[in-house]
């Protein structure tokens, strides 16, 4: 003889949530006996309950104990279609309806349609689209078939004239409808018709469920609101949620992937959780959960990529589950009782409605979407394993969920929940019929503009001022097939443009001639001063020869390369680096707790982020590039006598290509140098401007004149030279950037940098001695530490040699440098002209 199930016992709230919507069943029920004429108005307002309560706290069995409740007390029989959101909640809705609510029969579409076999409580569950399509002829169970059962449509109808009450339960309200959210919204108006909708939700005041009140029709009189703090207090929930977000320090910062510290760290607290449980003799193995993105198209695979991480950890295989909507588990939703099973790698769909109680921890890899979404993930780890109830409140480790992000920064939904689970108290109360107006203002238009008309009151109205737009030209014939709502928006876009029409805005000036002719305007040109040394053009680098690249520069690169200071050797045997975790509890306050993590860097996923590494100049092909780098390693390792493998070499290569990235671009400029050319640029043009322009004369401009393209800053530089009285300055020229006649500069990526200022200096050692400047704003706020600039101060002219780099702090002209070891601009001492004669 088979055990009967234990049923279990309603905590408080959940009674009182019972006993507050089954009243509102009866009290519809007495409303529709009593005004039967009224039956789809009555329905669709006094019929409407939702009940709001966290994820965890036995929505399902509330919700079942309340069809229980009213069965055999309302005025005729009931037949209830209960919808989850997924199909894999299907089978564990009936599951638990089955073992704790006896009295409700569960049927099913495909074998139970004969209304005569149907009594009081029973109950059909399924999801939107197994009964709702815009074709419901694609829909077995909505056709009649010969000898076979009725369609569902008939025998709802049929139900229906007979006088039994149909009753909707919706799970998950706020997503329920999903992707066929039109068409289940017409099967529920048109064809459910119900008497009662229950609709229960773990996300307050959720904006989906309005759209879900306006697409179905409804309006919810009735609302039950349960507080997070009793479902604690009931031993549901646990007490807190910690939110572990991870940083980096020192080199890790480069070389540890924010997904495999985040995996680690889930790990390690899975690690703690499952000892603590064996200390205290509680036999549960624990569950840890890891959320995935999904997969975009091109991209690998990320469940696979985590699965990888996850072994590379030392977890077996076999300890592993997978569920996906493209990989489902057919054992899914047994995951809780089955304890050889240590994680759960999936993405969204199980965040919703996923009954695992044995999970503590959470690991999300994906961005959060939001409050609603950080609800949905909250839930999954705050419920309370049956084994740990007695001990609840206790043990501070077990009465908390945890959750491990990649980035603490895009996590703001799990916050907000948080926040907002705080804050619900429990509520039963009618919502009123409220309208919110916003009233956007534009003060450069007369104020009668701002209020359009009213809507239309009646339907005659709607069809006169319709008509009238459209014999004015202003709106379409077409409109006048359109929807009532749609209609009223077209009218209102339509008489505020016609208002527009009949005043125009500039209606209060005096009607004018026409405008006066355009007279052309007299233009004023100064010549280059070569009577101070101006050259009559200035040298420009240009690249080398397209089959260079992947040959002689990359094998000239990779051997520049090993002659650093810092080489591909050093990172042979790399493994580990140490991060920081901090958590802090999302409900409960208290001290920070901090903690030091050793992370193994995956091989895997090192050589996919190390690909940029080697792709940073168009012209160089990064599998060539590569493939040299690696033999000139192999000849290193062999020099030095150091033996190793062949994936040690591709680790160590695209570790140092992440940590050094600059490394990589410097000794392709050592190796490009070579075969760079530098040749004439176009001459010097004349400098063409208005002849009203206030030019202010220079004394050494290259033009006579300081030029109208120049920024605060370069004017006041420009203003600097021309003040010179060291006699150094001999002229000085605003180059124009990608002009034809300026001074570019071939960078390690292909590009080019144009330096803002070419200045002739007395004594330089360079053709026509010129030096070349760069000009830059705030060094500790403006653009002087952009990756760019880190990029292009480590470049220098072939013929002109080092750009001077310089930038103005508190009204001070400065010099600017890179710090090498540190991979930042800083910085030192006041320029000087002087400092240009040598460098």
């Amino acid at each position: 003889m088979s055990e009967q199930p234990v049923l279990a016992t309603l905590a408080k709230f959940q009674q009182t949530a019972c006993e507050a919507l089954a009243s509102s069943i009866l009290t519809a029920a007495g409303y529709l006996r009593h005004d039967p004429t009224h039956r789809d108005a009555i329905a669709l307002t006094a019929g409407v309950m939702l009940l709001e309560s966290p994820t965890g706290s036995g929505k399902t069995l509330t919700l079942g104990r309340t069809l229980e409740a009213v069965r055999g007390r309302l005025p005729e029989k009931c037949v209830w279609f209960w919808f989850a959101p997924f199909v894999g909640l299907v089978a564990q809705t009936r599951d638990a309806l089955a073992e704790q609510c006896p009295s409700l029969r569960l049927r099913t579409l495909t074998g139970d349609r004969d209304v005569k076999s149907l009594r009081d409580g029973d109950v059909f569950v399924q999801t939107w689209a197994s009964v709702a399509k815009t074709n419901k002829e694609s829909l077995r169970v909505r056709r009649a078939g010969g000898d076979g059962p009725q369609s569902l449509d008939d025998m709802l109808a049929d139900l229906r004239a007979d006088g039994v009450h149909i009753g909707v339960v919706i799970d998950e309200a706020h997503l329920n409808f999903g992707v066929t959210a039109r068409a289940a919204a017409g099967f529920y108006l048109n064809v459910l018709r119900p008497d009662f909708t229950l609709l229960a939700t773990a996300t307050p005041n959720d904006e989906a469920l309005v759209a879900f009140e306006k697409l179905a029709g409804v309006k919810v009189e009735s609302r039950v609101t349960v507080a997070r703090s009793e479902v604690v207090s009931a031993g549901l929930n646990k007490k807190g949620l910690k939110l572990g977000v991870i940083s980096f320090r020192g080199e890790a910062a480069r070389l540890i992937e924010p997904e495999t510290a985040a995996l680690t760290a889930g790990w390690d607290q899975h690690q703690r959780i499952k000892k603590r449980l064996e200390e205290r003799g509680i036999k549960t193995t624990p569950l840890m959960l890891v959320q995935v993105e999904d997969q975009k198209k091109g991209d690998v695979d990320p469940v696979r990529r985590v699965e990888d991480k996850l072994i590379d950890l030392g977890i077996p295989k076999s300890a592993i589950a997978v569920h996906t909507s493209g990989e489902p588990d057919p054992g899914f939703h047994t995951l809780a009782y089955d304890d050889s099973k240590e994680v759960l790698v999936f993405k969204v769909a199980v965040a919703t409605g996923f009954d695992a109680p044995r999970a503590w921890t959470l690991v999300s890899v994906r961005p959060s979407r939001g409050r609603a979404f950080g609800l949905q993930i909250v839930g999954r780890i705050m419920r309370v394993h049956p084994s740990v109830r007695p001990t609840h409140g206790q043990d501070d480790l077990l009465d908390r969920g945890y959750v491990f992000l990649t980035n603490g920064e895009e996590q703001g939904g799990l916050e907000a929940a948080a926040a907002e689970l705080k804050a619900v108290r429990s509520s039963i109360e009618a919502i009123a019929d409220e309208l919110s107006v916003q009233e956007f203002s534009n003060p450069t238009l007369p104020r009668s503009r701002l209020h359009p008309a009213a809507a239309p009151k009646t339907p005659e109205e709607r069809a006169s001022r319709l008509e009238a737009l459209v014999e004015a030209g202003i709106v379409e014939t077409a409109a006048l097939k359109r929807s009532s709502d749609e209609q009223d928006r077209l009218i209102a876009q339509g008489e505020w443009r016609r208002s527009l029409q009949e005043t125009p805005l500039f209606a209060e000036l005096p009607l004018g001639s026409a405008p006066p002719p355009t007279v052309p305007r007299k233009s004023k040109s100064y010549r280059v001063r070569t009577e101070l040394g101006v050259p009559p053009a200035l040298l420009q680098e240009v690249l080398p020869a397209p089959e260079l690249w992947d040959s002689a520069i990359a094998v000239a690169t990779a051997r520049a390369l090993f002659r650093q200071k810092e080489t591909p050797v050093d990172f042979l045997l790399r493994r580990k680096g140490s991060v920081d975790i901090s958590l802090r509890d999302l409900f409960l306050s208290g001290a920070i707790e901090e903690r030091h993590l050793s992370v193994r860097m995956s091989d895997a996923r090192i050589a996919e982020v190390a690909q940029e590494a080697f792709a940073f100049n168009d012209h160089l092909d990064p599998r060539r590039f590569k493939s040299a780098l690696i033999e000139e390693f192999k000849a290193a390792c062999d020099r030095g006598g150091i033996e190793y493998e062949p994936e040690d070499l591709r680790r160590g290569l695209d570790l140092f290509a992440m940590q050094k990235p600059s490394a990589l671009g410097d000794a392709l400029r050592e190796a490009q140098a070579a075969h760079v050319q530098v040749v004439p640029g176009r001459p010097l043009p004349e400098l063409v401007v208005d002849e009203d322009a206030q030019l202010l004369p220079s004394r050494l401009g290259a033009y006579e004149v300081f030029p109208p393209n120049m920024n605060g800053e370069e004017r006041s530089f420009a203003e600097l030279l021309d003040r010179d009285k060291s006699g150094r300055v001999k002229w000085w020229l605003r180059l124009q950037e990608s002009s034809l006649w300026a001074v570019p500069i071939i960078l390690p990526n292909g590009r080019r940098f144009f330096p803002d200022f070419a200045i002739g200096i007395d004594g330089r050692k360079t053709p026509e001695s010129i030096a070349l400047i760069e000009i830059k704003d705030d060094g500790s706020t403006g653009r002087l530490h952009s990756d760019t600039n880190l990029v292009k101060i480590r470049v220098q002219h072939k013929e002109y040699r080092g750009v001077w780099w310089t930038v103005r702090e508190e009204g001070l002209w400065t010099n600017a440098e890179l710090d090498r070891e540190r991979e930042r601009i800083y910085t030192r001492g006041r320029f000087d002209v002087e400092d240009l004669v040598a460098t």
